[in-house]
């Protein structure tokens, strides 16, 4: 018997564009390294009394579908996981074009689809109402530079045919740890040593309803929490004198792998928190300092922005598009980066 294999397994995504938790009939296929998001439903034994010490059968919880989606930072595919979290972006250029997000009252719901072809019959375990719950990077030293998630959904079924028999194969166009960059209130800093940032995006996964079958009855949007750590090499007080003085300040990191693969998160108003530089032993010293975005009165109107430049000339979160011969979808995406761009030459049908 055929033991099915993590490396011949895909994931695929796609905007659920009419009511929550209705699955989508397009698919993007796109790059992940885990991918850990399933359905659970718990089984509870009562405490029913019935004369004797058997337990009686058990009964069952809600579904929780819920797990983390580890993927790698990249000017294309990466895309598709932004609109999941901010919706279409504002596209701007005329090749290389830059695509800004933004927060916005809403996020858009999708279906995430696991293939396993390894097996005699192809099995296909899919998620629906999913929404991306939170979001982390951390970039510096010379790993993967990678995006991680957590994402929430509504019910999970076990299928013998996809959702999208012909979906879209995104490709790749990684960027580094080394291709980073940073600017502190405007200026650049070259003594950072890691820089993380974590967006909680406020979903209530407690909304469980009446005869919803155990399933959620929607992941309506809170709050958005923009917070993370700036680490750097202790050279001066001035980032420990703005955490003492409430100073206000912003950070910005660039990835830059070529000028039509560029990654972008920007804060522009922020506050340190205080802490003290602690001495671990004689080597030199680190300063960190926990911070948290806001919006007040920034000119981006967004506690956070994120941009994206590469090829692709549109971004759609509408589930419609045809699939030419040539493997071009529309209007999702309507071109692609250049070889030199991308680990992938092209977007084409799987």
């Amino acid at each position: 018997m055929t033991i099915q294999r993590g490396m011949a397994s895909s994931v695929k995504i796609g905007f659920e564009n009419s009511a929550y938790g209705t699955v989508s009939d397009v698919g993007f296929v796109l790059p992940f390294n885990t991918c850990e998001v399933v359905g659970q439903r718990n089984r509870t034994t009562p405490a029913t009394i019935r004369g004797r010490r058997d337990p009686a059968a058990p009964f069952s919880g809600n579904y929780d579908v819920n797990g983390p989606v580890v993927v790698p930072l990249d000017s294309t595919a990466f895309v598709y996981w932004l609109m999941c979290m901010f919706g279409a972006p504002t596209t701007t250029g005329g090749g290389p074009y830059v695509h800004e997000f933004k927060l916005g009252d809403t996020m858009p719901s999708f279906s995430l689809e696991k293939t396993f072809t390894d097996l005699a019959v192809d099995a296909y375990e899919r998620q629906v109402g999913c929404k991306i719950s939170t979001l982390g990077i951390t970039v510096g030293g010379d790993g993967e530079l990678l995006a991680n998630m957590a994402v929430l959904g509504s019910f999970q079924s076990y299928e013998t045919s996809p959702f999208d028999a012909a979906p879209i194969t995104v490709p790749l166009s990684r960027v580094e740890n080394f291709d980073a960059a940073l600017t502190e209130g405007g200026s650049t800093l070259s003594n950072a040593t890691e820089f993380s940032i974590n967006l909680d995006f406020g979903l209530d996964p407690n909304l469980f309803v009446i005869g919803g079958a155990g399933k959620r009855g929607g992941l309506p949007e809170g709050i958005v929490g923009v917070t993370g750590n700036l680490k750097t090499l202790f050279e001066s007080r001035t980032l420990l004198d703005k955490a003492i003085n409430d100073t206000e300040t912003a950070l910005k990191l660039t990835v830059t792998a070529a000028a039509s693969s560029v990654v972008e998160l920007e804060i522009q108003e922020l506050l340190y928190a205080v802490n003290g530089v602690p001495i671990p032993g004689p080597q030199g010293l680190i300063v960190s300092l926990d911070f948290a975005g806001y919006w007040a009165n920034g000119a981006e109107s967004s506690a956070v922005v994120a941009r994206v430049t590469n090829g692709v000339s549109s971004y759609s979160v509408s589930a419609s598009h045809s699939v030419s011969p040539s493997g071009s979808a529309s209007p999702s995406p309507s071109a692609s980066p250049s070889p030199s761009a991308s680990e992938s030459p092209s977007v084409s049908p799987s």
